[in-house]
């Protein structure tokens, strides 16, 4: 099971990196101005950790520390939920990246899923706690004030997400946003603290390459 661990990690890091960095018309391209938005910054986190992963697997080296992989799968969770539930779709028409999907199905869609089903099946268990699901939090909470401060600093520079708009919704809507959102966020990082409390503490698919 350790090839098959190390070689779906290394995947889903490869078609998260093609998606970020590369594009049928355009080539390999990178626009700093592009990881302003959140989706960006977990999809390129999360393949990182992926690439370390899967090395760390197919070498019998030790790998990213729970607590880490914990933290991409939040924030690529919460990638694909505001995605679903709060952001407009993407228009049609957008070409196709690799896989038969495009750009936004693949950051947006395939790695929270395939993300997911990494955290369930591939990784040791019971070692999370509570603590975990509030540190998670800093990394959604400093974006947000990231965004503010740039939106403030750069007044020609469009807010990445409506919901972090001041100039649409002021101050008092993103504080209330800020509360609701870290609430959700908070509550999402507990329901992985649960699965992972109910989950064999032994990974299902083990790539035994822990102690």
């Amino acid at each position: 099971m350790r090839i098959v661990v190390g070689l779906y990690r290394l995947a889903l890091a490869a078609v998260t990196f093609v998606a970020l960095f590369w594009a049928p018309s355009t080539g390999v391209s990178f626009e700093l101005t592009d990881y302003v938005y959140f989706t960006n910054q977990s999809n390129l986190l999360l393949a990182i950790v992926m690439t370390w992963a899967g090395v760390a697997a197919l070498a019998r080296r030790q790998g990213p520390p729970l607590w880490l992989i914990g933290a991409v799968t939040l924030f690529i969770l919460i990638t694909g939920l505001v995605a679903y539930l709060i952001l407009d779709p993407a228009p049609p028409g957008e070409e196709i990246i690799t896989l038969g999907l495009t750009h936004d199905q693949i950051v947006h869609r395939l790695t929270p899923i395939a993300a997911f089903v990494h955290f369930l099946l591939m990784v040791p268990h019971r070692r999370l706690r509570v603590s975990h699901a509030a540190w998670w939090l800093l990394y959604p909470v400093a974006y947000c004030a990231f965004a503010t401060v740039r939106g403030l600093v750069s007044p020609g520079s469009a807010y990445p997400y409506p919901f972090v708009d001041v100039s649409d919704i002021g101050y008092g809507g993103l504080l209330l946003n800020v509360v609701i959102y870290g609430i959700g966020f908070f509550v999402l990082g507990l329901v992985l603290v649960g699965i992972d409390r109910l989950m064999p503490a032994r990974a299902v698919l083990d790539d035994s390459s822990r102690t």
